[in-house]
């Protein structure tokens, strides 16, 4: 009886599962572009917290009070906050220009002939330290996919660079939702996690730029990209201070005002601007905190179920 009672208790994280991939996994067979952005995954959330409302009807002042213990648990505050500050730092490096220094310092000394290579180690450091394998994406896939066309390389193959490179970074950042969420939830160290990564992933890593070396010798001839090193210096301060196991709260403030102070003294952003900066980085992060703030009281609820 508790067994079938505890596997009740999941059903509305069952809905949500089902939900998302069940639908997202409908249009992907469709052909539909951002198949899984059809259905959003927090209306998914919404239709699964209602869910658990009605099955514990009968107790629905003890459902919401499990609800709001799990949402009000230190860690999971802790995590908003960082997912706050994770975004107001991607935002920021994009608003004082660090993303595009950062991909213009890549392709000004990379060799004709390593196009291939270069682009997926580009995509690798700028994904670690923005964060996100999208806004990689957003960033140097135009860029490749003009290569691409320049030097009658694969587009498929220069995609697939670029997107592997954009994931290796996403798993390894520091300041990326799925690690803050894992290290926050597991209560282990960025730089733990970061370790263990790296053991797994480097085998794969060196790997793929020895098949990309050999695959393709474009002979082009690459234009020199304007870019400015200081711009780049916030990224490479979190990412040192990060491995020092400074606290990562700590590690995102010290970013985004270094980011901040950068912009400044280059007159590249006003006072006025950082702050509007600071408030497009944190609405960025509302659907991940709003997955995390329903799905953190629904597994309470199933604990305690």
């Amino acid at each position: 009886m508790n067994k079938n009672k505890s596997l009740f208790s999941l059903l509305p994280l069952a809905v949500f599962l089902l939900l998302y991939l069940g639908i997202g996994a409908f249009f992907t067979i469709k052909g539909s572009d951002y198949a899984f952005y059809k259905f959003p995954a927090s209306s998914c959330i919404l239709i699964a917290f209602a869910v658990a409302l009605i099955q514990g009807f009968k107790q629905i002042k003890e459902q919401l009070k499990y609800f709001l213990d799990g949402i009000r648990d230190e860690y999971v505050i802790i995590m908003l906050l960082i997912f706050l500050l994770a975004g107001a730092f991607s935002e920021i490096m994009k608003g004082m220009g660090g993303v595009e220094s950062t991909v213009n310092l890549g392709l000004t000394f990379i060799p004709a002939r390593m196009i291939l290579p270069g682009l997926f180690l580009i995509s690798c450091f700028i994904s670690m330290a923005m964060g996100t394998s999208m806004g990689t994406l957003a960033a140097v896939v135009p860029i490749a996919a003009g290569f691409a066309q320049s030097a009658n390389l694969p587009m498929a193959l220069t995609m697939g660079t670029v997107l592997g490179g954009a994931m290796f970074g996403d798993n390894l950042s520091m300041v990326s939702d799925t690690t803050i969420a894992a290290t926050s939830t597991q209560k282990c160290s960025m730089r733990s996690k970061f370790k263990m990564n790296i053991k797994i992933v480097l085998p794969a890593f060196f790997i793929v730029l020895i098949v990309l070396g050999f695959m393709a010798h474009p002979q082009i001839e690459l234009k020199k990209y304007a870019f400015s090193f200081y711009k780049i210096l916030p990224y490479f301060a979190v990412f040192i201070l990060a491995l020092l196991g400074v606290n990562v709260i700590i590690i995102l403030m010290s970013g985004i005002f270094l980011a901040g102070i950068i912009g400044f003294s280059a007159k590249i952003i006003t006072f006025l601007q950082f702050g509007e900066i600071i408030q497009r980085g944190f609405m960025s992060m509302t659907e991940v905190m709003f997955l995390t703030f329903f799905i953190s009281g629904l597994a309470a609820i199933a604990e305690r179920g």
